[in-house]
């Protein structure tokens, strides 16, 4: 099923660093030790009285920034529920971490198959192995034409294997892949020496334009904001994404869906020809 990608990311932070900037950190219950760095009570003892200075992301981690120079961050792995609560009403019931502020509110996290809450001070950060490595996603502004050149140079690898690879370009995953790929009229196998300027620039565009599009419908129905609520980019806005023997929408051909490496992947046979 799909996992939360950079428009589940990027608005579960907006809506983080809205509610939780400013709160003062009153406890932290980690049920599940084997998903932390450092024991329950220790992170607790780290992180006790501190206040949140912001949360920002990066790739698909929340960076939870604190104001004795420590930081939680956050991997919802293949997927989890980040959900705020006020007034103790938790409206989640299952979860491995629960942290509680000074004015009564606070968040719990549960994690679907395997996720990661991580400790670590700020000289530790630079160094993160989980984090340290993660390459710009594409809301950064960073994230130009021109850089997008600069990464693709040289490479010879497999587009898809290259886009899925978050030292590359991080928060873009499986779930949006497919139509990503199909809107610059590209197979998931095609080697990135063989591609022109024109390809290069279609993908460019494509990945923003699919990205953007979800954004401006709320991300997607498949998982819970920080605030309890699904988005509306549902299956039918896929273009080929998940509607295997359901004809192209371009040139009606049927799409197939393929084995790539790891992954999975929907095509157009015609419209994406290797």
């Amino acid at each position: 099923m799909p996992m939360a990608e950079l428009p589940e990311i990027s608005k579960i932070t907006k809506q983080m660093n809205s509610k939780l900037t400013g709160k003062e950190i009153l406890e932290i219950t980690l049920l599940q030790n084997k998903s932390a760095n450092v024991s329950g009570k220790n992170f607790c003892k780290r992180c006790k009285c501190a206040k949140i200075l912001s949360v920002k992301n990066k790739g698909k981690w929340f960076w939870i920034s604190l104001d004795n120079k420590e930081n939680i961050l956050i991997s919802l792995g293949m997927g989890g529920d980040l959900l705020y609560f006020k007034d103790s009403k938790i409206k989640s019931e299952k979860y491995q971490v629960r942290v509680n502020f000074a004015d009564n509110t606070g968040f719990t996290l549960r994690f679907w198959w395997f996720g990661k809450f991580i400790l670590c001070s700020d000289k530790e950060l630079s160094s993160e192995p989980n984090t340290k490595d993660i390459g710009i996603d594409p809301y950064d502004k960073r994230f130009t034409i021109e850089y997008f050149k600069e990464i693709l140079k040289g490479k010879k690898t497999q587009i898809k294997a290259f886009l899925l690879n978050q030292k590359n370009i991080s928060a873009i995953g499986n779930m949006y892949m497919h139509d990503i790929l199909f809107k610059a009229k590209l197979h998931p196998k095609k080697k990135i020496q063989d591609m022109k300027e024109k390809d290069i620039l279609a993908l460019y565009d494509s990945i923003n334009n699919i990205f953007e599009f979800s954004q401006k419908k709320g991300a997607s129905w498949y998982e819970f904001d920080f605030l309890g609520k699904k988005g509306n980019y549902c299956r039918e806005d896929f273009l080929v994404g998940y509607k295997e023997k359901k004809p192209c929408p371009i040139c009606s051909s049927e799409i197939q869906f393929i084995k790539t490496g790891s992954t999975s992947s929907y095509i157009c046979p015609k419209c994406q020809k290797i």
